[in-house]
């Protein structure tokens, strides 16, 4: 691949993941107007919908084709990989601590590396191999989870893995359309779609709007959290996994819950220990690491 497309997709996942880190930000003030977990997943998607619904029908419609098979992963990623995924996640939060909800939420990378390898024949190196069990151990520093785990609550457990299991489905079905020459744009629109279709039922939409019509505050955070906190950070990724190894883009998005921490330390005044600076450091040399030109294959000598 073009050295300079392959940068492209790097610095994409990088973004994404920052853009990513931000998120509890507006979660937590949509949280304040009273929206559930599952209104601010189908608030949040109904706007990238409609947002690129609007711009593929001015100046892209082609975008909006789309083949059987594409459709059914569309299914699949929408359904499982967007809808299923915010919800399982959010829901244990609500259980678990946070620290714990985003461990488990991580072990996503795992999952797309040992699956990219089958199904995309990308190679398990070395080198990715160290970096996302250090991308993992420095996502465990940086949540504190060692310090304080909080109550592990069995249900809250198996949906943060669920959470993480149905990201991967997510990637894993971006990047399979990615080789079939499906545009990110449209893979964002139908998954988007197809998520808040599925969500709209449990949401009461009618009183969301009822309390929007009153609160400019409320309608500015939901176009907000849909177009800088959705749109923005899954168009690069989908974009990412485009240009680069599924697995590679998965462990560069770690910068998750780097960003993350500094965040609480900025807006919310939570302590940065030492532990989370060593997690901090660890990230950033796994992300550094990945992206190190030459790597062997596991099993085999090479300079990974």
């Amino acid at each position: 691949m073009n050295p300079r497309y392959r940068n492209l997709g790097v610095a994409a996942a990088f973004s994404a993941g920052i853009v990513w880190g931000f998120l509890g930000l507006f979660v937590r003030g949509l949280n304040g107007e009273g929206l559930s977990s599952v209104q601010i997943t189908c608030l949040r998607y109904i706007v990238v919908a409609a947002v690129l619904g609007i711009f593929m029908s001015v100046f892209r419609r082609d975008l909006f084709r789309i083949d059987r098979r594409g459709f059914a992963t569309v299914l699949i990623i929408g359904i499982l990989g967007t809808a299923l995924n915010s919800v399982c996640y959010f829901g244990a939060m609500e259980r678990i601590s946070l620290s714990l909800s985003t461990v488990l939420q991580y072990i996503a990378p795992f999952i797309v590396i040992l699956l990219s390898v089958p199904l995309f024949g990308e190679r398990m190196t070395r080198t990715k191999a160290a970096a996302v069990l250090m991308a993992f151990a420095g996502c465990i520093l940086c949540t504190g989870f060692l310090n304080d785990p909080g109550s592990i609550d069995v249900t809250g457990v198996v949906l943060g893995a669920l959470s993480g299991f149905f990201f991967a489905l997510y990637t894993l079905g971006s990047k399979g359309l990615s080789r079939h020459s499906v545009s990110p744009i449209s893979v964002l629109f139908y998954s988007s779609l197809v998520c808040c279709v599925s969500l709209v039922p449990f949401s009461d939409i009618p009183g969301v709007v009822g309390a929007a019509s009153s609160d400019g505050h409320l309608v500015l955070l939901i176009i907000a959290t849909g177009i800088l906190m959705t749109l923005l950070p899954f168009g690069l990724y989908n974009y990412a996994v485009g240009k680069i190894e599924v697995g590679t883009a998965s462990v560069i998005t770690y910068v998750e819950p780097l960003t993350a921490t500094v965040v609480g330390f900025i807006f919310y005044s939570e302590a940065v220990t030492a532990e989370s600076v060593i997690g901090i450091a660890v990230i950033l040399l796994a992300v550094m690491l990945v992206n190190r030109g030459n790597v062997g294959p596991v099993g085999r000598r090479g300079s990974g």
